[in-house]
């Protein structure tokens, strides 16, 4: 029961962005119970979360071992896959997901996305394209075969498919990102030629190179680093001004005083923001 409960905070968590905390959460769980397939699953996402395909691939192919072909673990296989781009693995693992829970929408989003992350575009819009027509009901498959539209150089029928996703659910936040996304190229054709070049472009910001983008939580661990620094080095100097006053009786200069407090006060806050953030 307790493994249970810790699962469901995990899952909480993680629907509420703090990845950091799920994983932390976690280790413990498998550590103690290594079978327990849920915990592996959960920590599989929240390592994608948090920008380690490699310990998601981890996680998710000990839950496959667990359940052998469960379409599940195959899931976060196959996303741990593209995250690193290592694109020919990650289809073949959300095709066999799909095999083995046919009509699944989510199966087939994640198929079509990791096509798309490929730069497969053409064989991404067709097999979308017959998900629809199965799962119509489903607004993330719309929005994902509205993004293989756009790539393919067919932007109306992009701003139609996302239409249908927020008809079928009107806050949908993909589908309202996405709509904005495809409005703002629109302004940018003009021609059949920059058609095509704003398609293309959309196109290359969904491919994955071999190796993976670089996570933006990478990006705020150095912010953070940086700022721990500039903090260190802002308090050294202010103990260094207060003991030349106290000891040597040195005048510091008002401003110089309020400026070292300043910036240590602001390397503090970004410090405390980042470490939060986790």
């Amino acid at each position: 029961m307790r493994s249970e409960l810790l699962l469901d905070h995990a899952g909480d968590l993680l629907g509420n962005g703090r990845a950091g905390q799920a994983a932390t959460l976690l280790a413990p769980v498998v550590g103690a119970d290594p079978g327990n397939l849920g915990a592996w699953l959960l920590l599989a996402r929240a390592h994608l979360a948090l920008g380690r395909p490699a310990e998601a691939l981890e996680a998710a192919r000990t839950a496959l071992a667990l359940r052998p072909g469960g379409f599940e673990a195959l899931y976060w296989v196959s996303a741990s896959y593209t995250a690193m781009g290592r694109h020919e693995l990650a289809v073949t693992a959300a095709a066999a997901a799909v095999q083995d829970d046919p009509g699944n929408p989510r199966l087939a989003e994640r198929h079509g996305r990791a096509l798309l992350a490929a730069g497969r575009v053409a064989e991404a819009e067709l097999l979308l394209a017959a998900s629809v027509e199965i799962a119509s009901y489903d607004a993330e498959l719309h929005v994902a075969y509205g993004m293989a539209l756009f790539a393919a150089g067919r932007p109306l029928s992009a701003r139609e498919a996302y239409g249908k996703a927020l008809a079928l659910d009107p806050g949908n936040a993909p589908a309202l990102t996405e709509l904005r996304r495809l409005t703002a190229a629109e302004r940018r054709i003009t021609d059949a030629a920059s058609l095509v070049r704003v398609c293309d472009e959309f196109a290359e910001t969904l491919r994955i190179p071999a190796g993976g983008r670089p996570h933006r939580a990478a990006a705020r661990d150095a912010l953070g680093h940086v700022a721990a620094v500039a903090f260190g080095v802002c308090l050294v100097t202010l103990l260094g001004l207060a003991a030349a006053i106290r000891v040597a009786g040195v005048e510091v200069p008002l401003p110089l005083l309020i400026g070292v407090f300043t910036a240590a006060g602001a390397a503090a806050c970004v410090t405390a923001l980042t470490r939060r953030a986790r």
